[in-house]
This record gives structure tokens, C-alpha cells and sequence, in this order.
């Protein structure tokens, strides 16, 4: 198979996918991927925009917050949450 054709195969898919309905399964991912983004997102924002020192209990405060947030908005966004949001969600939690 061609790289040509194998591209064009995979860009045919994706599109399939994106626009397929939304099931049950893909709100589900969508928000645990959100979720897990969403902790990052909070509790590296509050670090970063925030006054220094801060208190851990301040930090899981805002990923908690986070957390919720990200949810939502996958459990209503699920197609756009996994796209943008799945490689913080997997790299933002890895050991090294």
C-alpha cells in the first residue's frame, strides 16, 4: 500500500469518526480525559498565575476544581476534549 493511499485511509476514518454520532462510550472517555487534564490545568495554573508560597491544600483545591471542570466539558465536548486535550492529560501525569 502506498503511503498516499494509507493517508488518505486514515483521513477517511477520522472523518467518519468526528462526525458520528456521540455514544455513550465517548462521553465516558471524554470525561475522564477532561478530568485528568482538567487537574493538570488547575493545579499547574494556580502555581503558575498565582502568589507564591502556596499551600498543597490550596493546589488540590484548584486541581479538584479542575478536575470537575474538565469533566463537564467532556462529558458535553467529548470529540473535542479527547483531540485537544488527551496528550496533557497522558504526558501531564507520566513519571518522566
Amino acid at each position: 500500500m502506498r503511503m498516499q493511499d494509507w493517508l488518505r485511509e486514515r483521513i477517511t476514518r477520522a472523518l467518519a469518526w468526528w462526525r458520528a454520532p456521540v455514544t455513550a462510550r465517548d462521553r465516558v472517555t471524554g470525561a475522564v480525559v477532561g478530568g485528568m487534564a482538567g487537574f493538570w490545568i488547575g493545579a499547574l495554573g494556580r502555581i503558575v498565575v498565582g502568589p507564591l508560597p502556596v499551600g498543597v491544600a490550596v493546589v488540590l483545591l484548584w486541581g479538584a476544581v479542575g478536575i470537575a471542570a474538565g469533566a463537564l466539558f467532556g462529558r458535553f465536548r467529548p470529540r473535542v476534549t479527547f483531540v485537544f486535550l488527551l496528550p496533557l492529560a497522558a504526558f501531564g501525569c507520566s513519571p518522566g
